[in-house]
């Protein structure tokens, strides 16, 4: 890959800008691909594959400031207030904070989110009667609101990393799904992961969207106890064969949903043979055994699963993945199944395993997908909401709507999956900073206009969307293209657009 962006002709122009770019993303896609392909030793450093791209300088090389790279990663993207916080906190103390999010004063986006958005404080009875494509919108409203204002940024971050490690199309189970992110997925972000699993084990969204709910004897349904064990716990070589599936989903059948969506267990849907899972055997039960002891079966086959030492490494190795490194060290793997292992599945404490200082300053820099690029732009830009579903919808076009991916394993952590959508990414990049609606999006000119000149305008930019580690290289360019025309509104609007298309502004 070339240099990502240049502007070092006399006349640049914002054709020019866009074009050197578009030659970047090219390059870019291309080396990702065979880079994934044909993982590259970085040498004597910790992480194996740890340059994003093959020829390009890793962006976060000039990332210095250990507590500016403990926002990038932990937040939906820098933003003043936040980086503010983060240096009177330090470190040690902002990651606490942001690890203690239920005593984070969130009142002020909750409350938003209550008023503009009251499908999502909904009992399930009610729910179920409401405007399916209404109740969907105010769920992926919901979550754009919060991911972009709420205090709690790292439970944000968790939120869309169990989303997907959980992943339910809304597609297919509707509203179910907003139950599932309100009672479930945000309820155990930052809890324990055996907590969480059992959650999810009595989802209506989850067992619906698995099939689990048509399973019965004497021909279960084998989607949910197949998807349990190879993507939420032990992993597809986590040590488990074909047998152990038929086993698991003969354990669970019984497992099933009522109504307009709770957790029910149907005693006449349950095969009450022997069964033998991982080897433990599971003796024949009578026809007197009551509900409590059917039912006990597949609880202590989730037990099992949760006490696996596949399912340690498996949730070790994929959190590391989304907080630290598409690569991460094998030795950061294995202290974070350790952590799991030592504290129950503790969350918040393989957070800290992974996220020492240490480890964070030698990894290397992650591309942002595009909700992930949407909403930090949101946040860089100090974009004022009053409705944000245009803003939403429009950042759709990327490829990423939330709660929207088909297949159970939701939505790809890789960067050779998302960066050939590079020219989608700067189109949101040129709508949201043209934004000045008083009832939707505003983006407010003004506040980058800080003094009222070109210095003043990129140094802003630096400030609010870059946390002040702005390159020289990119600093020359967003200068050059504001003093090659008439300094204007329209053009500092284009220099923020060109701030958030910048190669560097891509990763985190």
């Amino acid at each position: 890959m070339s240099e990502p962006v240049t502007l070092d002709e006399p006349r640049s122009s914002r054709r020019r800008f866009f074009a050197l770019g578009a030659s970047a993303a090219v390059g870019l896609a291309a080396s990702q691909t065979l880079e994934a392909q044909r993982p590259k030793s970085r040498g004597a450093g910790p992480f194996p594959n740890g340059q994003p791209t093959s020829n390009a300088p890793d962006p976060s090389a000039a990332w210095s400031d250990p507590v500016l790279r403990l926002v990038r990663r932990i937040t939906m993207g820098v933003s003043p207030s936040e980086v503010v916080l983060a240096r009177q906190l330090g470190y040690a103390g902002y990651l606490d904070y942001q690890l203690r999010a239920s005593v984070i004063d969130d009142s002020a986006i909750e409350t938003l989110v209550a008023s503009r958005l009251p499908m999502t404080q909904m009992p399930l009875a009610m729910l179920a009667t409401q405007d399916g494509n209404e109740v969907n919108n105010q769920l992926a409203d919901a979550t754009w609101y919060r991911a972009a204002f709420s205090k709690a940024q790292l439970r944000e971050r968790m939120v869309e990393f169990w989303t997907d490690h959980f992943t339910i199309s809304l597609n297919k189970v509707g509203y179910l799904k907003l139950v599932d992110d309100r009672d479930v997925i945000r309820a155990n972000a930052l809890g324990t992961f055996p907590e969480l699993l059992r959650a999810t084990s009595q989802s209506a969204a989850m067992l619906r969207y698995l099939d689990q709910n048509l399973s019965r004897t004497p021909t279960p349904n084998q989607n949910y106890a197949r998807e349990i064990m190879e993507l939420h716990t032990l992993g597809v070589d986590g040590g488990y064969s074909q047998t152990d599936v038929a086993e698991l989903s003969r354990i669970l059948t019984g497992w099933t949903t009522a109504g307009a969506g709770t957790f029910a267990f149907n005693r006449n849907f349950h095969d009450r043979n022997a069964k033998t899972f991982l080897g433990r055997s599971f003796p024949a039960m009578l026809a007197t055994a009551t509900d409590t002891q059917m039912k006990a079966e597949g609880e202590a086959a989730i037990q099992m699963l949760v006490e696996h030492p596949s399912t340690a490494a498996y949730i070790a190795l994929k959190m590391a993945r989304w907080l630290l490194a598409y690569e991460p060290p094998q030795a950061v793997v294995d202290a974070t199944a350790a952590t799991y292992v030592a504290t129950g599945g503790d969350i918040k404490a393989m957070i800290r395993t992974i996220l020492s200082g240490k480890n964070l300053m030698a990894a290397p820099a992650k591309y942002k997908r595009p909700f992930h690029l949407a909403v930090s732009s949101l946040r860089g830009m100090g974009a004022e909401v009053v409705n944000i579903r245009a803003a939403r919808q429009r950042a759709d076009q990327m490829g990423m709507p939330v709660f929207m991916w088909e297949q159970p394993n939701g939505y790809p952590d890789r960067v050779d999956w998302w960066s050939g959508l590079v020219i989608t990414r700067w189109s949101y990049m040129q709508y949201l900073s043209t934004q000045n609606s008083a009832t939707t999006t505003r983006v407010d000119s003004a506040a980058f206009r800080v003094p009222d000149t070109a210095d003043g305008v990129v140094a802003q930019i630096a400030t609010r969307m870059f946390g002040g580690e702005l390159s020289p290289a990119l600093r020359t360019q967003l200068l050059t293209y504001l003093r090659a025309g008439t300094y204007s509104d329209a053009r500092v609007r284009e220099t923020i657009s060109l701030a958030g298309s910048a190669q560097e502004y891509q990763w985190f």
